[in-house]
């Protein structure tokens, strides 16, 4: 293998990093940071997905939930509910209740 295929298979991982899971593909996505922690968020309908971009050690989904609450009812005006955190710390889904 040649250094460029080599390199372009060790950067193309790195492409993906922040791009929107199938179901939120086209959406386009306003980052805002919490307390240190960086997301990417994006709506559709009363679903909220969030990809926490910023680096942190060993992150738990519990330990960034209150950061990505707080993430959600800045770029949307909504509130998460209770009950309906999904994914994991760096991929996350809520549902949401819209004034």
């Amino acid at each position: 293998m040649d250094v460029k295929t080599l390199a372009a298979l060790l950067v193309l991982p790195l492409a993906a990093c922040n791009t929107a899971s199938p179901g939120f593909m086209g959406i386009e996505a306003e980052t805002v940071t919490v307390e240190g922690s960086t997301f990417d968020v994006r709506r559709k309908d009363d679903v909220v997905e969030l990809l926490r971009t910023s680096r942190e050690f060993a992150p738990t989904l519990q330990s960034v939930v209150p950061q990505a609450a707080q993430a959600v009812i800045l770029v949307t005006g909504c509130t998460p509910r209770a009950g309906t955190w999904s994914g994991e710390q760096t991929l996350m889904r809520v549902r949401v209740d819209c004034p």
